[in-house]
Parts: structure tokens; sequence; C-alpha cells
């Protein structure tokens, strides 16, 4: 009975049973099955479902209430218990840009290795939020900060990493064939490349003389890989918006140039999140902290 509850609370926060499913390691029929021995032994309906989504009944969102706070105390009391034994053994759970995952993440977990070979890591590249942490410990977003920047609400914790100046960028060969703009406004006649999860979509934010300038830019390429992007612009496809230590040595050989120089530009920030849990494993605590600590020496921004 406790299986088939945790499973409807999987359902009721995605709103589907194929990714509630997933997430909870049994096939979709199964899901479903479940579902419907849970409703007929507590004799009422708990979803309704429909063509786009599950939802729950007001009987079903009662359940969900009392039942969520309860499994997430029931988390709680399992790490509180594996926490006795040895703090540095089992699985770390971590959703990761794929920026972040080449430049540090991969330095980082082999150094870990070393020290805690009975660590064991699960690594998902993904340029998209995760906006439910159920299944993972630490997900690594990478988005565009400006002055006034909103975070948009969450109920996870969030540590800034690491932060680069953005730079509009392009090749020589694109100058001289389509022209520079000299004003943000001028990017809508040009071709530029678009990351929607790397640096805020297709708004570009400027600033100059503390007047904030936002341009809705001409989206050519969409691509989540901030590595493709660098590749088309190199290639005289457009004008890019990359952070700069991404590009640091083709501006030094003159491969990109920036473009906009009178303007100053947002940054580029990495920010880990992760669950306000009372207690969080050891195993992630003192992966968390030493996550923290170098990235920090690596980048140089002790």
């Amino acid at each position: 009975m406790l299986d088939k509850i945790v499973y409807f609370l999987h359902v009721v926060r995605t709103g589907s049973f194929s990714l509630a499913a997933k997430q909870y390691g049994i096939s979709a029929s199964a899901g479903s099955r479940w579902i419907i021995e849970l409703e007929e032994s507590m004799g009422i309906s708990l979803l309704k479902r429909s063509t786009r989504k599950v939802v729950p009944t007001q009987a079903g969102l009662r359940l969900f209430e009392r039942f969520n706070q309860v499994n997430s105390e029931i988390d709680d009391i399992f790490t509180e218990i594996q926490n006795l034994g040895n703090d540095d053994r089992g699985i770390i759970r971590i959703a990761s840009t794929p920026l972040f995952a080449r430049d540090f993440l991969g330095q980082i977990v082999g150094e870990y290795l070393q020290q805690y070979p009975h660590v064991t890591f699960r690594i998902l590249e993904t340029a998209f939020d995760m906006d439910h942490l159920d299944e993972i410990d630490f997900a690594i977003r990478a988005s565009a900060v400006y002055q006034g920047f909103q975070e948009k609400d969450s109920l996870l914790v969030k540590r800034s990493l690491l932060k680069y100046p953005l730079m509009a960028c392009c090749s020589p060969e694109y100058i001289n064939k389509y022209g520079q703009p000299e004003y943000p406004e001028d990017l809508r006649r040009h071709n530029c490349l678009y990351a929607s999860t790397l640096v805020g979509g297709n708004k570009w934010v400027f600033e100059r003389d503390g007047e904030m300038t936002t341009v809705n830019i001409s989206q050519t390429v969409e691509v989540e890989d901030s590595q493709f992007i660098k590749t088309v612009a190199l290639n005289g496809g457009g004008i890019s918006y990359l952070p700069v230590r991404l590009i640091q040595d083709e501006l030094d050989d003159g491969q990109l140039v920036q473009v906009l120089q009178q303007y100053t530009n947002s940054e580029f920030e990495f920010s880990l999140y992760y669950r306000p849990r009372r207690q969080m494993p050891m195993r992630c605590v003192n992966f968390k902290d030493y996550l923290i600590r170098r990235v920090r020496e690596i980048s140089g921004q002790e």
C-alpha cells in the first residue's frame, strides 16, 4: 500500500503516469494498475485523467497534502539512520548543464573518487531546469543575470558557484559581410545565435550609463549548447552572446571580435540547487562542500 501511495505522490507532482513511473522505476502500465488498485482499496476516485494531464480529485488532493509531508519525514528518518554508518558510501545524483560538466564537474568528480572510492556518481547532462529534485541530489544550472534580475520562485536552496561576464561577439568575416550593430536594438536585424537555457533565451540585456536595454534578438540558430554556438559564430554564422571564459582564446587571436563594446553585458552564472532538507546524507554534505570549494579554486574566484 505504501509503495502505491508514494507512486501516487509522483503522479500528482509530475501530472503524468509515464513520468512518475520513470522516476519511480516501474513501467507505466504497472503504475496505472497501482493507481486503480489504490482507488479500489480506498473506495474513492483519486485522479482525473485527460489526454493532456492527470490532476487530483478533491480526495486525491487531500491524500497528497497529508502523505507528501509524511513521505518527506520518512525520507529524513532513513537518511538519519544511513548517516550512522559510513559517511562516504552510496550514490550521489547530479543533473548538470553540459558546459559545467565539461569544464569543472569531470575534474572534481575524478578528484573526489580518489579520496572516496566507495561513492558512486550518477550524472545527467541537461541544459534544462530540473523542477523536481525527487530523483537527484543536486542540479547545476546556467543562466544570465543582470542588475534587477529576479530569480523565479523556488523551494530549492540556491548557491552561486561562479560568474563570468557575457560578451556579444562574432567573426571578422561576419562584420565584413553584414556590418556590426551600433546599438542593442540593431541586433533585431542581425543573425543572432540563441540558447534559451544558457543565457536567458532570446532576451539579451545591455547596460550603458545606468540605463538597461533589453532586446528580443532575431533567432537565427537555437541550440542548447554554447560550444556549438561558438563554432557557428567562428564560421561567420552570426552574433553570439557567450561567457568570456569560453571564447577568450578566440578573442586573443582575432577569430572573434566584440561588438557593442560601449555597453556592459549581463553575467553568466553557474548555480547549485538542492533541497532544503533537515537531514542531507553525509556523502552529499561532504561532496557539496568539496564542490563549492574546488570550483572557486579552479576558477580563481575565491
